[in-house]
């Protein structure tokens, strides 16, 4: 009896066993997918990127982080309207989604609106300082050559490659400049801007030539110089001591300060951005 009892307690407990670690296991499961769930890098509102582009652009930016444990993320919306301030809003959906506030404390937003034409990058930490408002330019103008060829894709990696090319030189402690940015080697654009440079010098150069020699041809005393006294004020006594000349002037074309074409420093609730914003 006694021998029964304990064969009739460890069937329970071991049924008791059996039950308790199905119930275990998913939580398990859960757990580890938590912990293996990997980091968007890109955010596609506008379903203009396949499956293919979406996870090589992912990659890209994710060995961005990898490397330099820098944030960057692509952004593309349907065009959020004119009223809206472009950079502010990439600067608050950094905000949103804490970009930028990893292990440097930096990041970068790239963020188009296809219908609108309008493609934006915005900067937060130390980066808005390394990266100038010249420098965004730059890298703007390549992107857009590839937006307006459409070909979106090349254009994203443009600025891929160019954000790797500045965070490389701040590695060194190098400052980030244009020409770093520029396409072309540095023998080759330093040639054609030497080359630029004379040929500048050389137009104006000439001019000024032409007309001291023309001043040498024509130039003649005039005979009566001495018409011009002081009790008489000025004393004009021939025709050809009358000198005429017209003043033509301009107004500078004011400069598109609307939102869409910004550059520079900027605030966003309470915090330093910088950013650079053009249409294409």
């Amino acid at each position: 009896m006694n021998r029964s009892g304990w064969i009739l307690k460890g069937t329970m407990l071991c049924l008791g066993l059996g039950l308790l670690m199905p119930l275990s296991v998913p939580a398990s499961s859960e757990n580890d997918a938590a912990g293996t769930e990997e980091i968007s890098w890109v955010f596609d509102d506008y379903g203009l990127l396949d499956e293919t582009e979406q996870a090589q652009l992912d990659q890209e930016l994710g060995d961005i982080y990898e490397e330099y444990g820098y944030d960057a993320v692509l952004l593309i919306s349907p065009d959020i309207g004119e009223d809206q301030d472009y950079r502010k809003y990439a600067a608050e959906f950094m905000q949103e989604n804490d970009i930028g506030y990893g292990d440097t404390y930096e990041g970068m937003c790239v963020f188009h609106q296809p219908d609108a034409r309008n493609i934006t990058i915005v900067f937060r930490g130390d980066t808005q300082d390394d990266f100038p408002p010249n420098v965004q330019e730059e890298m703007l103008d390549k992107c857009k050559k590839y937006l307006k060829a459409d070909d979106p894709v090349s254009g994203y990696q443009s600025l891929i490659t160019d954000l790797r090319t500045g965070l490389d030189r701040i590695c060194e402690g190098k400052k980030v400049r244009p020409m770093d940015i520029r396409e072309g080697s540095f023998a080759g654009t330093f040639a054609v801007d030497l080359l630029l440079c004379f040929l500048v010098m050389a137009i104006p150069t000439g001019f000024m030539t032409w007309m001291q020699m023309r001043k040498m041809k024509t130039r003649v005393q005039q005979a009566n110089a001495n018409a011009y006294t002081a009790q008489g004020g000025l004393d004009l006594s021939e025709k050809r001591d009358i000198f005429l000349y017209s003043t033509v002037s301009q107004t500078a074309k004011p400069k598109d300060n609307d939102n869409n074409n910004d550059s520079g420093s900027f605030s966003s609730g309470g915090e330093s951005f910088s950013g650079s914003s053009s249409d294409y």
